[in-house]
């Protein structure tokens, strides 16, 4: 990874004298990590003079480890005066901050220590971070391997009464023995009426036979992440059940051919969509498309009605259309694509053409 490019386009990007990263219990590990390829906590300033790491005692052995080339200050007394000094002697005047990652507090508390104007961006790095590196795609590439594999061992082993309690804690389990750093988001394991439920937390429902059983999950590996969703039925499908996977793998795969260079958010997201619509579940379909995945399961750029966005090549986007029926279930088939200049390429190969019966 060239992090020395990464901040160099940064600084180019910014109206400001210096960035700045605050990374506590996870705050912005995102930022800290693409710019660094520190895992650590702490505040890093990134200027045209190069880039400083503020961190305590509890990491700069691992600083020294993960970033030798990156000057550190150890923080003597609190992170806030450490920063506000550092800025001063630095003689910035102007700092920019994601105002989506920092909260209101701790910028008037800067405002103060640092005697510096702060300038309140969106999100600078989580812009750069949306065209994928090489060796970034690489690493979802693995993380979804490694999500196809642990969901296969799975599917051979469900039975009939297992719960989507005992389902998610076994997945889990068979990911992180593959060797997976830990789950890249809580599993959506749902069965039956609670397949309805687009963000569907596993509980104590046992699997009977004729109920949809839906898997949304991905692994975390080398710090990238994978997302992928995908159905079963318990036992043989009930023609509504068969009728709505039909629906929705043909929106999956419309969607999937209108992803390329040049293409809206909201085109893509209509080419799936209108295809529900038409075969009246519209009303059935209430998230977006589909999303970006890298070091979050969840950032740019988007693929929905409201959307902005145009593609670009080498952007990761899901396609995931769905339909959901309060007290029946629902079906969700969800892909993942890296942007090409011609279309787009599928990371996720796990079978999908019909719906596979379990237990």
């Amino acid at each position: 990874m060239n992090y020395n490019k990464r901040r160099e386009v940064l600084t180019k990007k910014i109206d400001a004298d210096a960035f700045l990263v605050y990374n506590m219990e996870g705050s912005d590990f995102p930022s800290m990590y693409y710019l660094t390829g520190f895992t650590g906590e702490g505040a890093l300033v990134v200027s045209t003079n190069g880039p400083l790491l503020i961190t305590d005692s509890r990491y700069t052995e691992q600083a020294k480890r993960e970033i030798p080339n990156v000057p550190v200050r150890q923080v003597s007394g609190s992170y806030l005066d450490e920063i506000g000094a550092a800025i001063k002697e630095s003689g910035i005047a102007r700092l920019a901050l994601s105002g989506v990652r920092m909260s209101c507090s701790m910028v008037n508390k800067l405002r103060e220590k640092a005697s510096a104007e702060i300038i309140i961006t969106e999100d600078p790095v989580n812009d750069l971070r949306r065209i994928k590196e090489p060796e970034e795609i690489e690493r979802i590439r693995a993380a979804v391997k490694l999500t196809e594999e642990s969901l296969d061992e799975l599917v051979r082993g469900i039975k009939v009464g297992m719960s989507e309690r005992e389902l998610s804690l076994r997945l889990e389990f068979i990911m992180r023995e593959k060797g997976a750093e830990q789950v890249a988001f809580d599993l959506i394991v749902a069965a039956g009426e609670n397949a309805a439920l687009p963000h569907y937390q596993p509980g104590g429902r046992t699997l009977k036979q004729g109920d949809l059983l839906l898997f949304d999950i991905g692994a975390k590996l080398d710090r990238y992440c994978a997302d992928m969703t995908r159905v079963f039925s318990v036992g043989k499908p009930t023609a509504k059940a068969q009728e709505i996977y039909n629906i929705v793998l043909a929106a999956n795969m419309a969607g999937i051919a209108a992803v390329s260079e040049g293409a809206s958010g909201k085109a893509v997201d209509a080419a799936a969509r209108d295809l529900i619509t038409a075969k009246g579940y519209g009303e059935h379909f209430q998230h977006g498309l589909g999303h970006g995945v890298g070091l979050e399961v969840h950032e740019g750029p988007r693929l929905s009605p409201m959307s902005t966005d145009t593609l670009e090549a080498g952007m990761t986007v899901t396609v995931e259309p769905g339909i959901y029926i309060p007290g029946f279930g629902g079906v969700r088939i969800e892909d993942l694509t890296v942007v090409t200049k011609n279309g787009c390429e599928v990371l996720t190969s796990f079978p999908k053409e019909e719906l596979v019966q379990v237990g």
